[in-house]
């Protein structure tokens, strides 16, 4: 290493410094070696500061975008276990609406439906799962099982939906078969001969009668025993002035010995309604009522269907 004494001139810079008007100049020598060093030391600190405030900058605004981004998975974690929180509720509802349709196809003698397979909001393998098991997946095994989800709780609401309307179905057939069935006595009286083998009151013989004599006042008021359609409302021989009545269903229904006939063949009646006025037209011996039941062609005994 040289001496600076030794240097010459050219390789020094002269630095002068003067206090004042009574100081003395003060001079130094400054290699220019030295201050080149110290140019490109300040140059490269300038630039490494450069670089620290950039990165400085970017790490901020990285620092930033992560917080939005953590506020961001936040509210998506909130809302998807929101939305399978509502899947659940929607999957307990379904459940519980299988169990009342399966009690009710029990209740209308129908054969009970397979209950639908809802475990929580699905999964896949099969496990159950709740809201909170949901939101903390990742984000592909989330999707998945949420479509999983989604689709269980769709062919279920169908599923259920096609039964539901297999059992409205039933129970409109039901009632109207109900309301087509006969149930009340078609008039107040007192039972005179009953459905059966019985002596004949006009020959003494033992014969079978088809029907149910109800005895009362002339002029009784004679009611349909259930909703129907008058097939005749006419003169017939032994039964006199009588009304026939399909209900449906393979019923029908027979009132005869009228003295007055009140309804006209295809006129759609109600239980309960009036159709005619007792009497002791044709084959009879005294004011009543003969009534019938037939049930696919053939007579059964009219008490089986008297409730009332």
């Amino acid at each position: 290493m040289s001496n600076p004494a030794e240097r010459g001139p050219g390789d020094t810079l002269t630095l002068m410094i003067v206090p004042g008007q009574s100081g003395s100049i003060r001079r130094f020598h400054v290699p220019k070696l030295w201050l080149r060093r110290a140019t490109l030391g300040g140059v490269g600190f300038a630039v490494a500061l450069l670089a620290l405030s950039i990165d400085y900058v970017r790490v901020r605004a990285n620092l930033y975008e992560l917080d939005r981004l953590r506020t961001e998975t936040r509210e998506q974690r909130a809302e998807i276990q929101n939305y399978a929180e509502k899947m659940e509720a929607i999957s307990t509802k379904l459940t519980r609406i299988d169990t009342l349709e399966r009690k009710l196809r029990v209740i209308t003698n129908l054969d009970p439906a397979d209950p639908i397979s809802l475990p929580g909001i699905g999964g896949t393998d099969g496990e159950m799962l709740s809201a909170s098991d949901v939101s903390w997946m990742s984000r592909n095994k989330r999707d998945e099982v949420m479509r999983e989800g989604l689709e269980t709780l769709a062919d279920a609401a169908d599923a259920q939906d096609q039964s539901l309307q297999g059992l409205v179905h039933h129970l409109e057939d039901q009632s109207a078969r109900l309301v087509h069935t006969p149930s009340i006595a078609p008039a107040h009286g007192w039972v005179t001969s009953t459905f059966g083998y019985r002596l004949s009151p006009y020959t003494g013989e033992r014969e079978f009668h088809k029907g149910l004599d109800i005895a009362g006042r002339m002029g009784t008021p004679i009611m349909a025993a259930a909703d129907g359609e008058v097939i005749y409302a006419m003169e017939k021989k032994a039964l006199g002035y009588a009304v026939k009545i399909r209900h449906g269903y393979g019923i029908e229904t027979v009132y005869g010995h009228m003295q007055e006939v009140l309804v006209k063949p295809g006129q759609a009646v109600k239980r309960g309604q009036q159709i005619g006025l007792m009497g002791s037209t044709g084959r009879s011996t005294g004011p009543h009522v003969h009534y019938a039941v037939v049930v696919n062609g053939k007579a059964v005994d009219p008490r089986n269907y008297v409730l009332d």
